[in-house]
């Protein structure tokens, strides 16, 4: 069984989204003796690195995290790769067909990540893109970019939040793939919030 880590790692030298908070760990209790023990102290906002957006984020009652069952976060995982660096279209990706519970799309993004250019002119979807994606029912969307949306702008987080298909971002390795269809876990905390770290990861059929 072949697995792919689609997971950045959280450390003191990611970077966070522009005016989020950023993250720290830190020790809170270094072990000194043989009968003593560690404690890590973890800061952050929860849209830094592999992360998921529930309704909550942008929908007012909104679902949050903890009101996902958790088979919502698995299933047969489509993959689509984008030819362009702007907004991406239908037309821009490989055969988007068959489209199966889960979508990621590869846009190449990740090779800039954690660079400065990394939040900006990023690719992003088009209304299009999203509304042929919510018409196939899929349960959750995940890119290799810092957001579905153009920089500054919410309206595709919307329309995928409002119809309770959750948001995956900065996901990790897409480079590694190569086949079009996995089966996918995007597995998140247990939190009542509004985004979550997500432990997310391909299994091949």
């Amino acid at each position: 069984m072949k697995i792919i880590d689609l997971t950045y790692p959280l450390t003191n030298e990611i970077k966070e989204y522009p005016g989020d908070p950023k993250l720290e760990i830190k020790y809170f209790k270094k072990a000194d003796t043989k009968d003593s023990c560690t404690l890590f102290e973890f800061k952050s906002g929860l849209h830094t690195g592999t992360h998921i957006d529930a309704p909550y984020h942008y929908i007012i009652n909104g679902k949050k995290i903890n009101d996902f069952k958790i088979d919502s976060f698995i299933g047969t995982t489509t993959i689509l790769k984008s030819d362009t660096h702007n907004e991406i279209k239908l037309k821009n990706l490989d055969n988007p067909n068959n489209i199966q519970d889960i979508v990621v799309i590869n846009t190449g993004w990740g090779n800039k990540w954690n660079s400065n250019d990394y939040f900006y002119d990023y690719p992003y979807i088009s209304i299009e893109l999203a509304e042929f994606l919510i018409e196939n029912n899929i349960k959750g969307i995940a890119i290799d970019t810092c957001s579905v949306d153009k920089h500054d702008e919410n309206k595709i987080h919307k329309m995928f939040l409002k119809n309770e298909i959750w948001i995956v971002e900065n996901i990790a390795n897409l480079d590694k793939i190569n086949k079009k269809e996995y089966n996918g876990y995007f597995i998140p905390l247990n939190i009542e919030a509004e985004a979550s770290f997500v432990r997310a990861f391909l299994e091949e059929k």
